[in-house]
């Protein structure tokens, strides 16, 4: 006569999901010890997996493409929009067939030449930055900027001083404990203050001011938020950053000279005659 089965003593078959070792448990057990290798496990999570089992292709795959990152860049030259690998050093402008550096700049010391890339540039507490133009994606600005800064993403600053190079950018943003001072105009297309500014904006889109964030000048932009504690002092316009007062129109009226407009004021013998309302 054979023994007790494992349902008739109250027990199921439960595996180990480390080694797949299968042993019996009470039915109500919410954690337990495989008597094999010692691993704790829940018996009602696990499951089981295999060590001898191999890897799918298709597995392998998709690890690879998650692994595998993407960034987009422009270009300086046409303003082209790419993707690229975030493994990549450079590239070609498919529009334009220009070079794209893709390098990241790292400055803690006096520089001065010239910076033109697509990836990112780092300016430390102790650099003091002079060049003519350092163009790059994306900025962090820790230290003197006396030089001319373009980033077509993202710029970031974390300083208290004056930063007396110009900026652009497609977005600003000023990290709290910042005290910075702008000598000459911001030029974004939006921008977000935690900290404190003074300075000149003309902004494409919406300037933010956090909780925390000061801002003292004047702001040229299509809308501003402040949040419950932020202060700005100064002078707001909300109009697009075309309408600048200092951007002359783009179809300018011409002016006639003297003679012209008594000649223009005096009407022709076919404007005094009235309107009969005929078809000729």
């Amino acid at each position: 006569m054979s023994g007790p089965t494992p349902q008739s003593a109250g027990k199921v078959a439960r595996t180990c999901p480390q080694c797949g070792f299968k042993q019996l448990e009470s039915p109500y057990a919410k954690s337990t010890f495989c008597r094999k290798c010692g691993e704790h496990y829940e018996p009602g999570k696990a499951k089981p997996i295999l060590r001898n089992e191999r890897p799918s292709l298709l597995s392998k795959v998709g690890a690879f493409l998650s692994r595998h990152k993407t960034r987009q860049i422009t270009c300086f030259d046409c303003a082209a929009v790419q993707t690229v690998s975030s493994s990549s050093s450079s590239s070609i402008c498919p529009q334009c067939s220009a070079y794209i550096d893709l390098s990241d700049f790292k400055i803690n010391t006096v520089y001065s030449r010239v910076i033109q890339t697509q990836g990112t540039v780092t300016i430390d507490s102790k650099a003091d930055v002079t060049s003519s133009k350092v163009a790059c994606r994306e900025a962090y600005v820790k230290g003197k900027l006396r030089g001319n800064l373009l980033c077509t993403g993202t710029a970031h600053i974390k300083w208290k001083g004056k930063i007396t190079g110009s900026l652009e950018a497609s977005h600003i943003e000023i990290a709290k404990r910042s005290e910075v001072e702008f000598v000459r105009t911001v030029k974004a297309r939006s921008m977000e203050i935690a900290g404190k500014v003074s300075a000149n904006l003309q902004v494409e889109g919406t300037v933010k001011i956090t909780k925390r964030g000061r801002l003292d000048g004047t702001i040229y932009a299509k809308g501003i938020v402040v949040e419950k504690g932020g202060i700005f002092l100064g002078e707001l316009v909300i109009a697009p950053a075309t309408l600048h007062p200092q951007t002359p129109p783009s179809n300018p009226v011409q002016k006639q000279p003297a003679k012209a407009r008594k000649q223009s004021a005096r009407p022709s013998p076919a404007e005094r005659q009235p309107d009969l309302g005929l078809d000729v």
